[in-house]
């Protein structure tokens, strides 16, 4: 399935300092709980020492995510920071361990869970940006992306036959439906119904009668957007998309809600509407960040007034980017107080987009629908980079994150002013190229230094880049053409450089001092 804006661009609605890390692991917690309810057992989470969260699982928000997912809390309850006290309180035995075992992903988290006499093992990967993937339960190879309805039949039988009896009949009777049996050992059987609609109670009335059955769960989604629609998407490239708007004379934020009504099989009224609400709770998090933010465990203190309060005594140069600084900096500092926010693609880049979108548009136009168009047109920039890569710094550097952010912004921002489909494209295909290669490598595993220093910097080459496509700039490089080089260049980037916290900033006597300091 494609990506979705809503799903895999803009979202998830958040807080805490990482999406790959916090969200994620929300998201994968809170799926592992509609499995076995792992408060009532013991639970086991193992990191594999290679990857990124053997370093980076405590200070980044894994740990806080997971519990409080598999907990039941919500990941915009403030009550998520006082995950260990809560684990306490509900009985949750867990523990978290770094241990060697061949993990396919930086990301990957190997949970066990024993409840009730019953034992279930979990292999699951934080893709980037929130996304996520299941690929194993207890043993059998499964895909669980949290965007369907998931129904889990287990069964044990020594009679393949009776198996696919059972798997024929559900087949049957599920109709629109996505159906998969699979098998392990001589006996052990999973069938995974994907739906858009529960299906608990149709399952277990269709399967009374079967002894082999042993389980049957019911997952629901944790993604705001549900796949499984069969209609043909009205484009799945740039070149496509650009036929598409040269023959209906589309903007890119109209062709992202066709895009996107379409993907998710809902109203073009009901994408705008989506995405009108994700940007008013971005212009809360300025508001917010304004005003001014405390936490105890953050590196930065307030600092998103000095700009402008530096500007009205005319100490600095006057320029729309003080306000776009001003911006970036208020989301981030809402982020690393906990506050709510919006992953823009991560929430490591979440200062980026809403920073330059809102601070271009201060003094230039308040229309909400405007801006509102402004950020589905970023979206659908952010749909071509997941969809060829990643929004994983662990696995691409901060050009996945801060990159990526830029490349949207760009095109957001030519959206903002007026600007056409091919000058958006363009803006966003400069935004990239100006930022292939940038590392990522957070000081005391807090993304915060050298993070809001990139997100500036990436709304200041958003900003550029909007101006010099619209002024008529030859960007080269096709934008399809710069993914894939960005993807290039991401493969070739060594681990220490990609949110391990072991390079870089990471590792300066400065950097480790703070870390210790920030342990105690």
């Amino acid at each position: 399935m494609k990506p979705s804006i809503f799903n895999d661009v803009i979202g998830p609605v958040m807080r805490g300092p990482s999406s790959s890390h916090t969200a994620a692991a929300h998201r994968i917690g809170a799926i592992i709980r509609q499995v076995c309810l792992p408060d009532l057992g013991k639970v086991l989470v193992e990191f594999d020492r290679r990857g990124s969260l053997a370093t980076t699982y405590e200070g980044q928000g894994s740990a806080m995510g997971l519990i409080s997912g598999m907990l039941g809390l919500s990941i915009l309850d403030p009550a998520i920071v006082r995950y260990n006290e809560l684990a306490k309180e509900s009985s949750l035995d867990i523990r978290f361990l770094v241990t060697d075992f061949e993990a396919s992903h930086p990301n990957t988290y190997k949970i066990t869970v024993e409840n009730e006499n019953m034992e279930f093992g979990f292999i699951a990967v934080s893709t980037g940006g929130g996304m996520i993937s299941i690929n194993k339960l207890n043993g059998f190879d499964v895909s669980i992306h949290g965007d369907y309805f998931e129904t889990l039949v287990y069964c044990e039988s020594q009679s393949e036959g009776s198996i696919q009896n059972l798997f024929q009949l559900l087949k049957n009777k599920t109709a629109n439906s996505e159906i998969y049996l699979y098998r392990q050992g001589g006996n052990k059987f999973l069938v995974n119904i994907k739906s858009r609609e529960h299906l608990l109670e149709k399952v277990n009335e269709l399967l009374s009668g079967f002894k082999e059955v042993k389980w049957i769960r019911q997952v629901d989604p944790v993604m705001p957007i549900l796949s499984g629609v069969n209609k043909p998407l009205p484009f799945t490239s740039v070149d496509e998309m650009m036929i598409l708007a040269g023959k209906k004379g589309m903007d890119l934020a109209e062709l992202a809600v066709l895009y996107e009504s379409e993907r998710a099989g809902i109203e073009p009224q009901k994408v705008i509407l989506l995405m009108r609400e994700i940007v008013l709770h971005i212009k809360n998090s300025i508001r917010e960040g304004m005003k001014g933010t405390t936490f105890y465990d953050r590196i930065l203190g307030r600092q998103s007034h000095l700009i402008l309060e530096a500007e009205k005594t005319n100490r600095i140069f006057q320029t729309p980017m003080n306000t776009v600084i001003a911006y970036v900096t208020a989301l981030m500092e809402v982020k690393s107080s906990m506050g709510i926010i919006v992953a823009a693609p991560t929430a490591g880049s979440s200062g980026l987009l809403g920073g330059a979108i809102f601070g271009a548009s201060e003094g230039f136009t308040d229309d909400i629908d405007k801006i509102t168009k402004a950020f589905l047109a970023a979206g659908l920039i952010g749909v071509f980079i997941a969809d060829k890569y990643t929004f994983a710094a662990e696995e691409g550097g901060c050009q996945v994150e801060c990159g990526a952010a830029s490349g949207m912004a760009a095109a957001g921002l030519v959206q903002l002013i007026g600007g056409t489909a091919r000058q958006a494209i363009d803006a966003s295909s400069m935004a990239l190229q100006n930022i292939l290669g940038l590392v990522c490598d957070p000081v005391a595993d807090r993304v915060e230094v050298p993070c809001l220093g990139k997100n500036i910097m990436g709304a200041s080459n958003a900003l550029n880049s909007a101006n010099m496509s619209i002024a008529g700039f030859d960007p080269v490089i096709p934008l399809d053409e710069v993914i894939n080089a960005m993807k290039s260049v991401g493969d070739s980037m060594p681990s220490s450089l990609c949110c391990t916290g072991c390079g870089g900033l990471s590792i300066t006597p400065t950097a480790i001092r703070l870390h210790k300091k920030l342990k105690h």
